[in-house]
């Protein structure tokens, strides 16, 4: 019996040692990533676990390199809250790729090197793994930034003498810093220049003439750089005043011109050395000797009464007084 026991206990051990040798082992070893051409720049260098991409870029995650024959190859994503999920799911054996809907239309994987390629979109930041049914890898970090778009730039005065400020702001993209030029170089070392909100508003107090140039704002962060510029150009007041005072007197004389013509027009009654109205003639005026009105009689057709007319409005029923003899004349 006592044999028997020894033998059943020596035969249990050899299927342990038997089984243990079959499970299989997950050993730990690293991805690599890089970004493709032409978003690639020395800021984008990867690290050995960590990468910094722009979006709308490309990364190739590499596996290290693995000897398999049968199993799965998984690429799986985890983001902050820590909730994973696979990217791909690759059966090696009937050569099947199941994609994440997620990522449809914007992941490419390679079936020989089992390398993932990702073109970026913001939510893509996170943490990659590889992994096959013996194997895996650390997670690995992505960090997505998003391009920087053209600043804009505006100021608020352009007057000598007044506080001048610049406000330059980028609608897309997080800005890492801002740096500020005139007519290309460096701001002037002056007390009158300050900056404020992380240096994107520039402030010149008490400007003077001298400030005139072109302002240029850049600005930059990780992934991308950009700049825009605004020309200044300072007016004195005093011209500023010259200038309003001619606009007022050009105005002015045209209203003056504007009434003369309207009462220097020939009326349709008028005055002929007396103060009874008459009517001008439908040929227009005309002056008489001296400057004077043209009076001449014409029959009436309706009564057969001769009626004065005159050609020219340029009197009233004080000229006969004036002009006594001229009066008698056209009576």
């Amino acid at each position: 019996m006592e044999r028997s026991g020894a033998q059943l206990l020596v035969c249990f051990l050899l299927t342990v040692l038997i089984w243990v040798r079959e499970i299989p082992a997950v050993s730990i070893t690293h991805v690599t990533a890089r970004t493709l051409s032409p978003c690639y720049s020395a800021n984008l260098t990867p690290t050995s676990d960590r990468l910094i991409s722009a979006v709308g870029c490309t990364v190739v995650f590499s596996p290290p390199g693995l000897n398999f024959s049968t199993g799965i190859v998984r690429w799986d994503y985890k983001n902050v809250s820590s909730t994973v999920l696979s990217i791909i799911v690759y059966y090696k054996e009937q050569s099947k790729v199941d994609l994440h809907p997620s990522y449809n239309g914007n992941v490419e994987f390679s079936k020989t090197h089992w390398t993932l390629q990702i073109k970026l979109q913001l939510g893509d930041g996170g943490m990659y793994s590889f992994r096959t049914n013996s194997q895996e890898t650390k997670w690995f970090q992505l960090e997505v930034i998003e391009p920087l778009s053209q600043p804009e730039l505006r100021s608020n005065s352009s007057l000598v003498g007044s506080t001048i400020e610049f406000v330059c702001k980028v609608p897309v993209g997080k800005v890492d810093s801002y740096r500020w030029k005139k007519d290309g170089k460096r701001l002037p070392e002056d007390s009158r220049f300050l900056l404020f909100q992380n240096d994107s508003i520039l402030c010149i107090l008490n400007t003077a003439l001298s400030d005139n140039g072109v302002y240029t704002c850049e600005v930059s962060n990780q992934v991308s750089w950009n700049e825009t510029s605004l020309k200044l150009d300072i007016q004195n007041p005093l011209n500023v005043v010259v200038g309003v005072v001619v606009v007022i007197g050009v105005l002015v004389l045209v209203a003056v011109l504007c009434v003369l013509k309207k009462y220097l027009t020939c009326p349709t009654q008028c005055f002929c050395g007396d103060s009874n109205p008459r009517h001008c003639l439908s040929g227009g005026c005309s002056s008489g000797p001296g400057g004077h009105v043209d009076c001449k009689e014409q029959t009436s057709p309706s009564s057969g009464t001769p009626e004065t007319t005159v050609a020219l409005l340029d009197r009233n029923p004080l000229d006969s007084e004036r002009h006594p003899n001229q009066a008698s004349a056209a009576s």
